[in-house]
């Protein structure tokens, strides 16, 4: 009878332990039925052409934090348009939220777009007064320090300023905000309003940027400047970064509209800025850009060689980081001469990130094998998820991407052993 009873506690033991496995296994999203996808021989998930076993690791920890819900997972995602734009990042947070055990820890990078008048992610309230200028890593002829966000929003107007929508940046209450950037002498700085009290920065600590506390229950905040004078002194903003307690998953986007991999390199101050939150994983979708350019200006070497200098760096921040590369969706070129006719550079862009995948040990999603290879645009502006410019997604277009991307870089945790 005793015997009976120790073996019925163990099966009800494996039973509860296999309950709660089940439970933290991560849920795919229903991918709609459209006649433009090819999703045939498993072209949905992740490709691994030089072996996955850095991304073992990085799936191990992944399983860890949903089990004990202990843990930070930090994910970088670097692009142009696609990611400034904010639909797919936005996608892709919502559905790492829906992961038992893996709560937000934290928006990542803000930075104010429409103050510099340029196209804002939807999903956080940042707003602004006074005379403010942009300058971004697409300028050739800039040579302001740049840094994680791509950009910086420069202002002398004393009467400028930045209000901030605490609740709109995610279910978790941020503790601390931090803001990075420099003034043209030490005596141009920001500072902190909340419920009409001037806040004072934290005590300096090892990372960049005056960091303040954000007093518990505040909605909103006012980020104002002290020091400057009009055409004179100045201020320059490169980000907001909010911080909070605990453990969860940090997804920073970093964006600039027609941002090429040359663009991302001038950022000097990228690994120090990388530090706030060094990422585990890293998501490159840098390259249409590079690839928009009459055909026999593209260099594939040269675009793999950019595309390892950029990795080098990250990696000094983040040796043991995951690399995954989403190829370059089809499109046409907006270059002159070639207008409206499809980009004949896709193909070799995409084979060189196949390249340099297998020689990094790092995963591709391949979104132009997903769409159908060349030309396959044509079907996606029909079908009314790719706009009429042959390069943007419609909102539609950008959250199923969002869902099959986030499909297939969880899926791997379905096939792990207990």
């Amino acid at each position: 009878m005793k015997g009976r009873l120790i073996i019925m506690f163990c099966w009800l033991y494996l039973l509860c332990v296999c309950a709660a496995w089940g439970q933290n296994k991560p849920r795919m999203r229903d991918i709609p039925q459209v006649s433009c996808l090819h999703t045939e021989g498993g072209l949905d998930s992740l490709q691994f052409p030089g072996g996955h076993e850095r991304f073992y690791t990085l799936y191990i920890y992944i399983d860890s934090l949903l089990r004990t819900g202990k843990g930070r997972l930090n994910i970088l995602h670097i692009g142009g348009s696609h990611v400034q734009g904010g639909m797919l990042t936005h996608r892709m947070r919502l559905n790492l939220d829906s992961l038992g055990g893996l709560r937000p820890a934290g928006r990542g990078m803000l930075f104010p777009y429409r103050a510099i008048k340029t196209n804002a992610p939807a999903d956080y309230v940042l707003s602004s007064g006074g005379t403010w200028h942009g300058i971004r890593n697409v300028q050739r002829d800039s040579t302001t320090l740049l840094g994680l966000s791509g950009a910086c929003a420069a202002t002398s107007d004393t009467a400028a300023w930045l209000g901030l929508n605490v609740g709109s940046i995610g279910p978790t209450a941020p503790s601390r905000l931090r803001i990075l950037g420099q003034g043209s002498t030490p005596d141009a700085r920001p500072y902190l309003i909340s419920r009409g009290d001037t806040l004072q920065p934290l005590p300096a600590d090892s990372l960049p940027g005056l960091c303040f506390p954000i007093p518990q229950g505040t909605d909103s905040l006012t980020i104002r400047f002290q020091g400057l004078w009009p055409d004179s002194i100045t201020y320059e903003l490169r980000g907001l970064w909010p911080e909070a307690e605990g453990g969860g998953f940090t997804y920073t986007a970093s964006g600039i509209n027609g941002a090429s991999l040359p663009s991302w390199l001038k950022c000097g101050l990228l690994e120090e800025e990388l530090m706030l939150a060094p990422p585990q994983l890293v998501i490159m979708g840098i390259g249409i850009n590079d690839a928009n350019v009459p055909p026999a200006a593209f260099n594939p070497e040269k675009f793999k060689e950019n595309y390892r200098e950029l990795m080098r760096r990250i990696r000094r921040v983040s040796p043991q980081c995951c690399f995954l590369f989403i190829t370059n969706n089809d499109c046409w070129l907006n270059v002159r001469g070639y207008r409206r006719r499809p980009n004949l550079n896709t193909r070799r862009a995409v084979q060189a990130m196949n390249e340099l995948a297998a020689e990094s040990g790092s995963a591709v999603f391949d979104c132009y094998r997903l769409m159908g290879g060349h030309a396959s645009s044509n079907a996606w502006v029909r079908a009314g998820l790719q706009r009429r410019d042959h390069i943007h997604f419609s909102r539609q277009g950008y959250e199923l991407w969002g869902d099959l991307l986030y499909n297939a870089l969880m899926q791997p945790l379905n096939h792990l052993e207990n």
